[in-house]
């Protein structure tokens, strides 16, 4: 009796898992599996979308480099020694981002993929660091440019001064803004020395506040030759007027 009674149960359940198989009910161990799918779907879809995000900022960063390369190249008054730093540092870049570029492509886990990005930020800082390198190294370098031309323009101005006074002249506006000229001119030059330079030498790293406190220095400098220049040019054109006859 117990014998046919199993025999019974046995069939009896192995009929209704036939009937539920038939009729599309998953078996008992089917949502584990389906479970696991689906985590593995998604992983694989953040990893898809980590790289292409990272993939499209290093793509940005490789453009600016580019665009950068080419600015150096076409500024007149960007002296030789700087625009080979500056060229050594695009390159640099453009070499290790592309190298970067092809690492996050063969990445098998986000994690790498963030590591990538980190490294993408900190090793190269190419906004927060070489654009401000380049863009602030030749305005120095057009402003030293300028300093150099009043420097001969005052040489002149200043003989044209004692010349007048030669001969008899009023020439007193003259000189005091001659003399004007000339600390303006002082002025401007302490602003701009060892500026580029020293710009140059900050390299990229993970203290983003650091580096920012340099590059703000540095612009800092630049726009206070730049307000020196100014007033030179103006004070340059006041003494040919005074000179006139």
């Amino acid at each position: 009796m117990l014998i046919r009674r199993g025999l019974l149960f046995a069939a009896t359940t192995l009929t209704a898992a036939a009937l539920a198989a038939a009729a599309g009910v998953p078996a008992q161990g089917a949502p584990a599996v389906t479970g696991v799918a689906v985590q593995a779907a998604d992983q694989a879809a953040n990893l898809a979308n980590a790289k292409k995000l990272t993939t499209v900022r290093i793509d940005g960063r490789l453009a600016m480099l580019r665009a950068s390369g080419l600015a150096i190249r076409n500024a007149a008054r960007l002296t030789d020694a700087h625009q080979a730093a500056l060229q050594k540092i695009i390159d640099a870049d453009v070499a290790g981002l592309t190298e970067l570029r092809a690492k996050v492509a063969a990445e098998t886990t986000t994690e790498a993929v963030r590591a990538d990005a980190r490294s993408m930020v900190e090793d190269y800082r190419v906004y927060l660091l070489v654009r401000p390198q380049v863009h602030l190294t030749v305005a120095a370098d057009v402003e030293s440019a300028a300093l150099t031309r009043l420097r001969t323009l005052h040489g002149k101005l200043a003989q044209a001064v004692a010349t007048a006074k030669s001969a008899g002249k009023d020439v007193g506006d003259a000189e005091a803004k001659l003399a004007h000229l000339k600390a303006e001119l002082d002025a401007m030059e302490s602003a701009l020395s060892g500026l580029a330079d020293d710009l140059l030498a900050v390299r990229p790293g993970p203290d983003g506040a650091a580096i920012k406190a340099k590059t703000a220095a540095a612009r800092a400098d630049v726009r206070t030759a730049r307000t020196h220049l100014r007033a030179a040019a103006t004070d340059a054109k006041a003494i040919r007027d005074l000179l006139k006859p």
